[in-house]
């Protein structure tokens, strides 16, 4: 029984594994949402509010996305093969973009703008999320191509891995702004950041490929 167990535990693992380091490194990408929620947390202005939000849009979006595209691997077509193809090109462009951004100067920007209220704070989190044409692409085609790999309990533990990875990002993001301040003022944390996400971003893509 113990062995048994342990063989069902290790084939969790993967897919739980897999959402974990396919969602954190899409998350990672600099846009701005991440932006947006890092300038709060140095303000230390609805940081808090603001995170909890960008983690339910992302619990939705996510589970949407997965159950979606695993329902479309099942129909009849070629809707799985387009929309790996899809995926797969988006992260090579957007590997690319990161490596090539790694190459300028860029800090962020400690705007003097101060939001007014909670309510105008989470408007903007919606507007910045909802309205970003790559946050379905992220969620939808990217990780919904890599989580309808598996099927049943599997598909399950890569949502959960999923998920946990933006609750990880956004609260790191909502708590350590204020200390992360004199860090991301310095255009080489970007650089390396710009980096590590174009590898991860390529690495994504080849295990996509090596999949089909």
């Amino acid at each position: 029984m113990t062995s048994g167990g342990n063989v069902f535990s290790g084939l969790l693992l993967a897919p739980l594994t897999k959402g974990f380091i396919t969602t954190i490194s899409l998350i990672m990408a600099i846009g701005a949402q991440n932006a947006y929620l890092l300038t709060q947390s140095i303000r230390r202005q609805y940081h808090y509010s603001i995170a909890a939000l960008c983690i339910l849009m992302d619990i939705v979006l996510i589970s949407c996305g997965v159950y979606l595209v695993s329902h479309l691997a099942q129909a009849e077509g070629n809707w799985m093969v387009w929309l790996t193809w899809l995926g797969v090109a988006f992260l090579v462009g957007y590997g690319a973009m990161a490596f090539r951004s790694a190459f300028t100067n860029k800090g962020l920007e400690d705007k003097k703008e101060w939001v007014k209220s909670r309510r105008s704070a989470l408007i903007t989190a919606v507007a910045l999320t909802l309205l970003n044409p790559h946050a379905y692409v992220d969620t939808v085609v990217l990780i919904g191509s890599v989580g309808a790999q598996y099927a049943g309990e599997g598909t399950l533990f890569f949502v959960i891995g999923a998920c946990s990875a933006s609750v990880l990002w956004f609260a790191l993001l909502s708590v350590g702004g204020s200390m992360m301040q004199p860090l991301f003022k310095n255009p080489k944390t970007w650089r390396v950041l710009d980096v590590l996400v174009g590898i991860m971003m390529w690495s994504i893509a080849a295990s996509l490929l090596w999949a089909q």
